[in-house]
């Protein structure tokens, strides 16, 4: 891949400068899910606009479905609500598939209220992780008579073909960017941008103690941490319940830190089974993950693909050791296969778990790498420039690709 920045249309940066010296561009973010459920998609569009907020000149709104701070609440059929919840027990269909049916009828009812924000306030752009919404979008475009350019942010590892119609893809790592431009997707019209996570203040010995002690752990239990939503057709947490009964020391803990899905009941059916009391259902604000992270011994994340990880900068930045399977996102994020296992056998993870429990002093070094490096390549400040860029080339149709991605901070 060329990494190299294109030619800049000198005509085009000259109209950029002279308007974004006067009125502030108008961004919308918005997230169907945020305030209802705390995924990767949620978690990161409001971490986006809290730190446009912090060290942007863009005039950003963020569009919630539930209610969350900062952000207008728009009306919607919730997934997880008494309207669509009947769906989740339709015997014929999987998992995937009720989820994705409740999944589209949030999407349509929030594209219906959100088309009065847009008619009213007249964005210059619009930034959504939601496949289904964005295509609504371009709609609006047409019925409304409306100019705003829409950003698709691929954190759902979605092919060419569903993206190539939209005015700027933010790609989030090197490996989808490479797909798109094989199927034909120009360079200008995407950028390599990973997801804002803002670097948790440390904790101290003492409020790790305290932090276990809320959760009836010792200090001389081996904590294994996932942050994940709990089902098993992508993050595999039925594999990850499988591998740590194996390892049968009974002050080796498991934290499960996400939220219920259509199928989670025979999840935690599963676990009390083989676990019994060493399994912790946890659902908390994502203010709090890094606390638990923190207080936890060993980071995993069982899944096989993902196209970036939020969860896995956050515990390199937590200083947590860290296992994954080598997909594209912990190629790009971790981008140290020191950390990384084929997660595909059983018992690979076992294993895996039991040498760095047996080897925790002597790799402390290298997960003080891991954590410097994850830190010098995804700093709040460098991407929200990045972010801020993308919007205003895109918005101007600039070409020029300023900026390629946290990568090239190395």
């Amino acid at each position: 891949m060329n990494k190299m920045p294109l030619p800049i249309n000198q005509s085009n940066h000259s109209n950029q400068a002279a308007a974004s010296s006067s009125t502030p561009l108008k961004l919308a973010l918005v997230s169907t899910g945020l305030g209802h459920i705390n995924r990767g998609f949620e978690i990161s569009t409001a971490r986006w606009f809290d730190a446009l907020q912090r060290h942007s000149t863009l005039d950003v709104r963020l569009f919630s479905g539930g209610e969350h701070p900062g952000a207008k609440a728009l009306w919607n059929f919730p997934r997880s609500s008494i309207w669509t919840k009947p769906i989740q027990y339709i015997p014929f269909m999987s998992e995937q598939h009720r989820w994705e049916f409740t999944y589209g009828v949030e999407q349509v009812s929030f594209w219906s209220a959100l088309n009065f924000e847009l008619i009213n306030w007249k964005p210059d752009a619009v930034w959504v992780k939601d496949v289904p919404l964005a295509h609504m979008l371009l709609a609006s475009r047409v019925a409304f008579n409306l100019k705003f350019k829409i950003i698709l942010a691929n954190g759902g590892m979605f092919k060419p073909k569903t993206y190539e119609c939209f005015d700027l893809t933010q790609q989030l790592q090197h490996q989808a960017f490479d797909e798109a431009i094989e199927y034909g997707i120009p360079a200008e019209k995407m950028e390599i941008l990973g997801n804002c996570v803002p670097a948790p203040s440390a904790v101290l010995a003492d409020e790790r103690a305290l932090v276990r002690q809320s959760l009836g752990l010792s200090e001389s239990d081996y904590v294994i941490v996932c942050v994940a939503a709990w089902n098993k057709y992508h993050k595999r947490i039925d594999y990850l319940l499988n591998e740590v009964a194996n390892l049968t020391d009974p002050n080796i803990k498991l934290l499960l830190c996400g939220a219920p899905e259509v199928d989670t009941h025979e999840l935690q059916e599963q676990g009390k089974a083989l676990l019994g009391d060493r399994v912790q259902w946890l659902t908390v604000e994502p203010e709090k993950v890094a606390s638990i992270l923190q207080a936890s011994d060993v980071f995993v994340l069982p899944s096989l693909r993902e196209s970036f990880g939020n969860v896995l900068l956050e515990a390199a930045l937590c200083g947590l050791p860290v296992v994954t399977h080598p997909h594209d996102g912990a190629q790009f994020v971790i981008a140290d296969d020191f950390w990384m296992t084929d997660l595909t056998e059983p018992g690979s993870l076992t294993r895996r778990l039991g040498w760095l429990k047996d080897n925790a002093v002597s790799i402390e070094g290298h997960v003080q790498q891991l954590k410097d490096s994850v830190n010098k390549r995804f700093s709040e400040e460098s991407l929200v420039r990045q972010f801020q860029q993308m919007v205003r080339r895109t918005v101007y149709r600039n070409p020029s690709r300023i900026a390629v991605g946290a990568s090239q901070l190395d």
